[in-house]
């Protein structure tokens, strides 16, 4: 027996890709285009393929971070009890690094700070009620710092 299937296939996401192999291996059909699909998808031909036969995400396993040792120091420096004010995780590395024994990279410890809510809302900008606040449109107005021996030209 033969059959003559038509059949239009959208594909809107690497999930849809299982369905496609299903489909192409039950009516033998060619393989796809998988340049095409992932130009379409805006992705990499290879993850296309990847998918298609099957490779879902991988869940990641969670690891202990170097910096979970100090996490209660953290904790404490960043509390509202705490008399040190750290204005930017930079400073707050350092610090550890210094004082603490921290060695992590500072990318790492940004990654770090950012994962957890109650380390990354103390960084988060707070509004200021008494900020100074531009009456001027955008543009109109500039601001600087005094320098000494500065000439200006009119």
């Amino acid at each position: 027996m033969k059959y003559k299937l038509v059949m239009d296939i959208e594909i809107n996401s690497v999930e849809d890709l299982k369905k496609l192999r299903m489909i192409v291996e039950a009516n033998n059909l060619d393989k796809p285009n998988f340049s095409e699909i992932a130009r379409n998808l805006g992705i990499d031909r290879r993850t296309a393929k990847k998918y298609y036969l099957g490779g879902d995400k991988k869940e990641r396993k969670k690891k202990k971070s170097v910096i979970d040792r100090h996490y209660k120091i953290i904790e404490e420096l960043l509390s509202e009890d705490s008399k040190q004010v750290f204005y930017y995780k930079d400073h707050l590395f350092r610090y550890l690094q210094r004082e603490h024994g921290l060695n992590c990279t500072r990318n790492n410890f940004n990654y770090y700070i950012l994962n957890h809510e109650e380390f990354a809302k103390y960084f988060r900008p707070k509004g200021n009620s008494n900020a100074i606040k531009s009456e001027k449109p955008f543009g109109e107005q500039a601001q600087f710092d005094w320098k000494e021996k500065n000439e200006f030209y009119i």
